[in-house]
């Protein structure tokens, strides 16, 4: 039987004079200092977001939001070429749609399926450099402009959702899109067989996204909180190539996409899924501040490792098993799961609550709310 959303609906915080506000309690764990509870996300499947608020008997993103406690608010566009959020404020040449596929501003070509759910990506079908052999070609490749997107809208956003940290920024997809772009097969072997050319071309999408995201720090600057920064460079087993390779082709565009958040005031979240431990030194030396999702399944992702190792400098933002633990387990063992999670990385805080991916279909919503009911009652 369905819960009423009265029975539902926890507190976020005990009332009383200890109660943090989002960003009071996102700033403590940033400074590694225990919140009154720890900052609550959400990144759900769109076909979970509309169940759960079935399941809470609310109907807007706000109010799911203000039932499961979050803190945070991403804005509506997170990416311009895997789902469709971009379209609202797309403003350049008409791209090519059909029902079942579309192309993004870079060319790639896309099987749709996500539309406009923010945390979803389309599956790419091929890209328009996937024959490319010269650093001409990638030069000569009919790149985006900036002024094809209209930030000002997110005013809007930032202002109705005030009271929530504000994550914002467009993926930053610099090796996602690079090796969509040229065929993932392609691209790993000219790492090895034509270096410049994929130096030619991580280094355009750079140079493309620190425009991009000028444009948006320059106008929402006092009002956005977290810049938000994409790529997936592990697998379960380890990186999908070496350490000193991405040190090669990565470190130095890293470098000046963290910089140029931080020098507006942001906090940087970095996300890559996959074993990515050997990367998370190099990250912090380039001034990450935050590291998502922690696929705490993956090799040497384990969290007491990482706490031990990492805790001190980073904050570990999800890390809540989303690959046996939340589709497999009792309500009873997710509640479990998250308090363990919540006890080895929020230890003296640097900490946020979060899936350690976002929550599929398959998971039993009376687990997602078991999960979100140890966020809101755990106290560090």
């Amino acid at each position: 039987m369905r819960k009423s959303a009265r029975e539902n609906k926890y507190p976020t915080v005990p009332s009383g004079e200890n109660e943090m506000t989002s960003r009071e309690r996102f700033q403590a764990v940033c400074e590694h200092r225990d919140p009154d509870r720890f900052p609550i996300d959400f990144m759900p499947a769109a076909a979970v977001s509309e169940t759960l608020k079935g399941f809470y008997q609310v109907h807007s993103e706000r109010e799911l939001l203000d039932v499961l406690g979050a803190d945070f608010y991403y804005l509506s566009c997170r990416d311009i070429s895997q789902n469709e959020t971009s379209l609202p404020i797309y403003r350049g040449p008409k791209l090519d749609y059909t029902d079942t596929e579309r192309t993004c501003p870079f060319g790639i070509r896309f099987r749709r399926s996500v539309y406009g759910h923010k945390f979803g990506a389309d599956e790419a079908i091929r890209g328009p450099l996937e024959g490319a052999t010269s650093v001409r070609e990638i030069l000569d490749h009919p790149w985006p402009k900036v002024e094809w997107f209209d930030v000002a809208p997110f005013l809007t956003e930032c202002e109705m959702y005030s009271d929530k940290v504000i994550v914002g920024g467009f993926w930053t997809g610099i090796f996602g899109h690079a090796y969509r772009m040229h065929g993932l097969e392609q691209f790993m072997m000219d790492m090895a067989m034509r270096p410049e050319v994929i130096k030619t071309l991580v280094d355009r999408l750079t140079d493309f996204y620190l425009e991009l995201n000028d444009r948006v720090f320059s106008t929402l600057k006092g009002k956005m909180d977290v810049y938000f920064l994409g790529n997936d460079f592990g697998s379960q087993n380890g990186l999908l190539f070496s350490k000193a390779m991405w040190i090669d082709f990565f470190y130095e565009d890293y470098e000046k996409v963290i910089a140029h958040a931080r020098g507006y005031g942001l906090k940087v979240m970095v996300h890559s899924c996959g074993a990515i431990s050997e990367l998370l030194e190099p990250l912090i030396e380039l001034g990450t501040d935050i590291i998502d999702p922690v696929q705490t399944t993956a090799v040497g992702m384990e969290p007491v490792r990482l706490k031990e190792t990492f805790g001190d400098r980073i904050v570990f933002h999800g890390a809540i098993d989303t690959q046996k633990v939340l589709p497999s387990e009792t309500p009873e063992n997710v509640y479990k799961h998250a308090v363990e999670t919540m006890q080895v990385l929020g230890r003296d805080g640097g900490y946020i609550f979060l899936s350690c991916n976002n929550i599929q279909t398959d998971t039993p919503i009376e687990n997602v709310h078991a999960m979100y009911r140890a966020a809101r009652e755990y106290r560090p």
